[in-house]
């Protein structure tokens, strides 16, 4: 089952693809930009990764299900993790309005 979650942060395209058999990939602004292959993952330590450069980096928290895998995304800039991506749950609009 192939998995697609599209979302900007900071004027980056972001998009993380998942499959069963490929793993996950995260695309920056249509480059691919890491990839994962663990099966299952907890959402407690981030797969995936990309440097945005002045705005951060940002880490992708995977969790996975019995048969879906939601994302979370934070980005880290000077020790502060400002959550910018949820699959499952809906942020609060400070929360968006900081992503953008």
């Amino acid at each position: 089952m192939r998995k697609e979650f599209e979302f900007t942060v900071k004027d980056h395209k972001v998009k993380i693809v998942n499959s069963w058999i490929r793993g996950a990939k995260l695309y920056i602004d249509g480059e691919c930009r890491d990839q994962d292959s663990t099966f299952f993952a907890n959402g407690k330590i981030a797969l995936l990764s990309a440097n945005l450069g002045e705005f951060g980096i940002l880490e992708v928290f995977p969790l996975s299900g019995l048969i879906s895998v939601e994302m979370d995304a934070f980005l880290i800039n000077n020790n502060e993790n400002q959550h910018v991506y949820s699959s499952h749950k809906r942020l609060n609009l400070k929360e968006q309005r900081l992503a953008n």
